[in-house]
């Protein structure tokens, strides 16, 4: 970090907009990805968009890496910065600018906490509908960078079907005000980005109404292979869920030693289903669904209302119970077709058993999504290697079923020496044309996601 970069960040207003000490600094080398650090050189708590302008073109002009930060709740590393970065953070601008129940329309800033905006929404009649795990903390700038996800996502969509406008600034082309419609490509390239083309500074979101009617189902089988076939008969059979998850049976061990849920122990597979609509789609849904379990020989179970809200909380605290099988752990995601969730269970789960290494799986079923999440003892230095060594086997596993290498956790830095596995030459090429399109000098976000061995990451 150079004194005149200093000097031009000093002008955004100084302390307490302007963090340089080590002390203060420690936190924001890491995310919520375990293994991997950094360490900045400066921190812009930015509380306006002109701030986030002024600091980008510092580092721009200053040739220092740079990258926005919100919650930091990445499961792939992507904010974690390179050493010597400056890190913007919008967690202050948080701000929700217009709501407009009428068009079922909002304007927020990027540091609004999802979970905050759904119920803010939910108070007013209507429906955002991505809710990944972490919402809680997550931030909408955030789930824009990852393009976030979650249980809704195969009924309602990613966090790209919501966006219908964003303000975002980038090193090449300055502040950009982009609306669907006439800037479709470019809103599209920027979500999910993750923070490498430029820094999203307001987000413009078409809402929906609340469903009316919803109902919970839990299904038991003795193997997660078996709870995964059901799945596609799920899908096949013209049932369209707001949710389907799967947890395997070291998922629900760990829910259950973490506090008393009531999640079946015994259960090698378990299926949480919900429907929703009206009245009318979700009795007719139901029949056709208890029927299709009860045949497929699981453990039906209709959830009361209250029940089934413990479950969904449980849901979304997976990543921390995970912590009584073993303290730490890898959380990767991949995405298939459906038709292929059952072998690449039974594929990763192998790898896992040859490796000696204890691997939980759960995710969000209905849209192809499993999370293997590699656990292992931080202080068992083979143990964390051998963890560490079934990335690239849990990559090829999904990309050979013919899917992806993230269905929402995104690439950042933990599978970015994966892509060239996933991509042809000539795509890589036009990746790296885009890249150099909206950044030229390899400023934003280095070192994640995009092909590139630039920057080394910090594991």
């Amino acid at each position: 970090m150079t004194t005149a970069l200093l000097a031009d960040l000093q002008r955004l207003g100084g302390a307490p907009h302007l963090l340089v000490h080590p002390d203060e600094l420690v936190a924001y080398g890491y995310d919520a990805t375990m293994g991997y650090r950094g360490a900045p050189a400066a921190v812009v708590l930015a509380e306006t968009e002109a701030q986030v302008v002024e600091g980008l073109a510092a580092a721009v002009a200053r040739g220092v890496p740079c990258l926005a930060r919100g919650a930091a709740t990445s499961l792939s590393a992507s904010a974690v910065p390179p050493d010597g970065a400056l890190v913007i953070d919008t967690n202050r601008m948080r701000r929700i600018t217009d709501f407009d129940a009428e068009r079922r329309r909002a304007v927020v800033e990027p540091g609004v906490v999802t979970r905050d905006f759904r119920d803010f929404a939910a108070e007013r009649g209507l429906f955002y509908a991505p809710d990944p795990s972490s919402e809680a903390a997550a931030t909408i700038g955030g789930n824009v960078a990852t393009n976030a996800g979650g249980p809704y996502a195969f009924k309602y969509g990613v966090t790209r079907d919501a966006v219908i406008g964003l303000r975002v600034v980038t090193p090449r082309h300055g502040l950009l005000s982009l609306a669907r419609g006439a800037d479709d490509g470019v809103i599209d390239l920027i979500i999910g980005s993750e923070g490498t083309l430029g820094i999203v500074t307001q987000v413009t979101l078409q809402l929906r109404p609340l469903p009316s009617h919803r109902t919970v189902r839990a299904a038991s089988f003795p193997d997660g292979e078996s709870a995964l076939r059901v799945v596609a008969r799920i899908m096949e059979g013209g049932i369209t869920p707001a949710k389907l998850e799967f947890l395997d049976d070291i998922t629900v061990e760990s829910l259950e030693r973490s506090r008393p849920w009531g999640f079946p122990r015994d259960a090698g597979g378990l299926l949480l289903v919900e429907l929703d609509g009206t009245e009318a789609e979700v009795r007719a849904e139901s029949i056709a669904l208890d029927e299709l379990l009860r045949s497929a020989g699981g453990g039906m179970d209709r959830v009361n209302p209250d029940r089934a809200e413990r479950w969904w909380e449980a849901r979304r605290g997976i990543t921390a119970s995970l912590a009584k099988i073993r303290p730490a752990k890898i959380g990767e995601d991949i995405c298939v077709p459906y038709s292929q969730l059952a072998p690449t269970f039974t594929a990763v789960k192998q790898a896992a058993d040859d490796a000696d290494v204890v691997v939980a799986i759960f995710g969000h079923a209905a849209d192809g999504t499993l999370h293997p999440n590699m656990l292992y003892d931080p202080t068992d230095a083979d143990e964390r290697e051998r963890a560490f060594g079934l990335l690239p086997i849990v990559a090829d596993a999904g990309l050979s079923a013919g899917g992806i290498l993230s269905g929402e956790h995104g690439l950042g830095r933990v599978k970015q020496p994966f892509v060239d596995r996933a991509y042809d030459a000539p795509t890589l090429a036009a990746m790296r044309g885009i890249k150099r399109a909206f950044d030229p000098d390899n400023i934003m976000n280095p070192g994640a996601m995009w092909p590139t061995e630039s920057v080394e990451a910090h594991r």
